[in-house]
């Protein structure tokens, strides 16, 4: 059960990024929180006021005004998990079971991220091909086989299947119609049936109306990330 106690603050930049998972939670979850922006402009004048020079921030606000901060996108989840009852029943053993399935997406996240940073669309041409046609798929194949009933942990939504979720909209953003797991929609009945369900509630809701804040765009016959227009390297 959401505690009416607190309230929550998203800091990070207008796009979905590394907030992408937080925020969903938060949705799903129906926890009050609001989205605090980040001048992309102006990240190098406040990069040093935050833990670790990264962002997101989480602020967690008590009834009492009192406020506390939270860094690393891995600590927000795995808080967020915990107190909006988004983790696994069964105890230690569950949790650290689906940590260890978001991690292993986050992995697969970060592959996709190290090309972005490619000089050249030649080669993030290739690198991005490669993903669709092996690294995704290999990566899913193993997510297949850990699903558990409706969802990883049986009829439970967890944070594990809304890391999956998130994953599929990233996916769908870069890749459109050659989307994994629509290419590939035989061999992941498991994670697609996943998807279709949460696609149908409010991670679906989040994904369509709260998730494009319209700045940072992918421009497919380029192989990158734009933001309002420019290349991030030139923001």
């Amino acid at each position: 059960m959401v505690s009416l106690s607190l309230s929550y603050e998203v800091h990070y930049f207008e796009s979905a990024g590394r907030a992408d998972l937080p925020r969903m939670m938060l949705d799903v979850a129906g926890a009050p929180y609001k989205n605090v922006f980040i001048d992309f402009a102006k990240w190098s004048e406040v990069k040093d006021t935050m833990a670790f020079g990264k962002v997101p921030k989480l602020v967690v606000s008590e009834s009492d005004g009192s406020r506390k901060e939270l860094f690393e996108t891995n600590a927000i989840v795995n808080y967020l998990a915990e107190v909006l009852g988004l983790a696994p029943d069964g105890g230690a053993f569950a949790r650290a079971k689906a940590a260890s399935i978001t991690s292993n997406l986050c992995d697969l996240e970060d592959k996709l991220r190290r090309t972005y940073g490619l000089p050249s669309v030649e080669e993030r041409h290739k690198a991005h091909e490669k993903h669709i046609a092996e690294t995704i798929p290999t990566y899913l194949k193993y997510h297949e086989r850990l699903v558990e009933g409706d969802f990883y942990f049986g009829d439970k939504v967890t944070v594990a299947d809304l890391k999956l979720h998130q994953m599929y909209c990233l996916f769908d953003d870069m890749y459109a119609a050659r989307n994994p797991f629509k290419t590939h929609a035989a061999e992941f009945t498991n994670l697609n049936r996943i998807i279709a369900t949460l696609a149908a509630g409010p991670a679906g809701e989040y994904a369509r109306n709260r998730r494009d804040f319209g700045r940072l765009k992918w421009v497919a016959e380029r192989w990158e990330w734009v933001f309002d227009g420019r290349s991030l390297d030139e923001s």
